[in-house]
């Protein structure tokens, strides 16, 4: 049965499934809310008993234990409702991560090479957040807002029902400040994608840096920096500019309420304790009401977020490079056929494409379920012990580890520590930053050859090495049994390497040039020989 996703849905269904998933959670919270303004709507009663006891001379009669109890009450209400409208959120946040990353896990590279790491990345922390805000925070206003109400009007309206005119000023302030910020927030998703361009230009200077040293490569570098920034904070600017020039509405249209119900009060001669009565319930609804103005800000930022996820969606759901055995390479469409068992390699002068029809290769054993392990020219590794790299997460037996001592002393990287403990331990930093290009190149070979794979495939994978320690390696994996069952694809344009092996495909810009048996192609007139020929020469 086909898994069904959260982020499937639209995203006012994918809402309503969050409400049924933890209904439980929010029962409790509408209740803690419930009971939260009902102690709350005491308040204004309790302040004006005790300011009538002030104004008639019987201070002495009052007592603070009610005020305390009731402190306490709202205390404990307060924090309950906002940790249960808040760990859904959580959860929520991380299931859809989780979600979205197996996506990522199942879709093929090419669907989505159009993101750069910095917006995708914005896509899991920003975006994601944003979501669980609103289903937090946001909510949780929401039902601020309609359950203070449903306590507080009645109450107010028993008391005096012309006093409710009162707070027409507040209500209609937060309106319009709610409609500025929706007006503003067209700008909001234009800040997130320019935010999302700035984190991933700095992603690339950094790995720039490693290889680009010249103060004019240094000075562009700062100058686009600026210009992305300048860009980001364009957009930003414009997108607070709302909030910024409407936030004084709010303050404004509540002194305009306070002012026409103290008129009101004495008007009608209900005495100093109706205007306390009257401002705490004034402050007490100014809370909620005044969070409906955010609300806006979350809902429409949380619908931002759901539209980039989406937009991300379409391209990790699209169902990825078509796979008929056949495979087009320079416009011709070519099906190299890979002989089970043996070793194989695709060679041809720099840029006839040797890597991508490895990848290529690659995709048509992913898409008949084969198990096969690829070794890019620059492989990735993850910033943790030599080992969890070459083990990936793989259980350690005493069998596994003994591969691996054998594997680190014919990749010769026995040196990285003073005993085989300390190599296994040795912490490889973000892409392997702590070892060199060919030793980390060594180490994703050697996670390839302990991986349950069948199939290796391999992109040049001795050229940082010298040819006495390439035939030393070979020739150690093959005497130890490492290629036993397994069918190795490489591609190389060295002749060492090529000769190892016992197919051979010369690759050009027509497509395949030649392909045959290895011994017959090396040892007789053949554009495999004279192609190496010419490169001897």
């Amino acid at each position: 049965m086909t898994k069904k996703y959260r982020i499937d849905r639209a995203f006012f269904p994918w809402l309503g499934a969050h409400f049924l998933e933890f209904w439980s959670y929010y029962l409790m919270a509408f209740l803690s809310l419930y009971l939260l303004h009902t102690f709350q709507s005491q308040i204004p009663e309790m302040a004006k008993e005790l300011g009538d006891l002030l104004i008639s001379g019987k201070e002495a009669s009052a007592s603070i234990w009610p005020f305390l109890a009731l402190a306490l009450a709202i205390v404990v209400f307060r924090t309950a409702s906002r940790l249960l409208f808040f760990y859904p959120a959580r959860v929520q946040q991380k299931l859809i991560r989780i979600e979205l990353l197996e996506k990522l896990k199942k879709s093929h590279p090419d669907n989505y090479n159009s993101y750069s790491d910095g917006q995708i990345f914005q896509i899991f922390n920003e975006d994601i957040n944003r979501l669980r805000g609103f289903v937090g925070f946001g909510l949780l206003q929401v039902g601020n807002i309609i359950i203070a109400f449903s306590i507080f009007i009645p109450k107010i309206n028993k008391f005096n029902p012309d006093l409710l005119v009162a707070f027409f000023p507040l209500v209609i302030g937060v309106l319009i400040f709610s409609c500025i910020l929706i007006a503003f927030q067209k700008y909001l998703k234009k800040s997130m994608e320019a935010s999302g361009d700035v984190q991933n230009f700095l992603i690339e200077s950094y790995e720039g840096k490693q290889t680009i040293k010249n103060f004019h490569s240094e000075y562009r570098f700062l100058s686009k920096f600026s210009k992305l920034v300048g860009i980001e904070m364009d957009y930003f600017f414009k997108g607070s500019l709302g909030p910024t020039l409407s936030l004084p509405m709010i303050k404004l249209s509540l002194g305009i309420s306070l002012l026409w119900g103290a008129y009101l009060i004495k008007e009608q001669n209900l005495g100093a304790s109706s205007l306390i009565f009257f401002s705490s319930f004034l402050f007490l609804v100014a809370e909620p009401i005044g969070f409906l103005s955010w609300i806006g800000v979350v809902i429409t930022s949380a619908l931002a977020a759901w539209r980039r996820i989406k937009e991300l969606l379409v391209y990790l759901d699209h169902s990825g490079p078509g796979f008929e055995g056949q495979i087009l390479f320079w416009e011709q469409k070519i099906a190299p056929e890979i002989e089970v068992g043996k070793w194989s390699v695709f060679t041809g002068e720099t840029g006839v494409g040797k890597s991508y029809l490895l990848r290529k290769v690659a995709d048509n054993l992913k898409a008949q379920k084969k198990k096969m392990s690829l070794v890019a020219q620059e492989p990735y590794l993850f910033n943790d012990s030599l080992l969890n790299n070459v083990i990936l997460g793989q259980e350690f037996t005493p069998e596994l580890e003994e591969k691996v001592k054998t594997l680190v002393s014919i990749f010769s990287l026995e040196h990285l520590g003073r005993n085989i403990n300390e190599v296994f331990r040795l912490e490889l930093g973000e892409n392997g930053k702590k070892v060199s290009g060919g030793q980390a190149k060594r180490i994703a070979l050697m996670r390839s050859l302990v991986s349950d794979a069948n199939y290796l495939l391999w992109d040049d994978p001795f050229s940082s090495v010298d040819l006495i320690l390439e035939q030393k390696i070979i020739s150690a994996l093959k005497e130890n049994g490492f290629f036993q069952n397994k069918t190795l694809v490489m591609t190389s344009h060295r002749l060492s390497s090529v000769r190892y092996c016992d197919y051979i495909f010369l690759l050009g810009k027509e497509g395949i040039i030649e392909e045959g048996q290895a011994q017959d192609l090396l040892a007789k007139e053949s554009k495999v020989s004279r192609y190496f020929e010419k490169q001897m020469a």
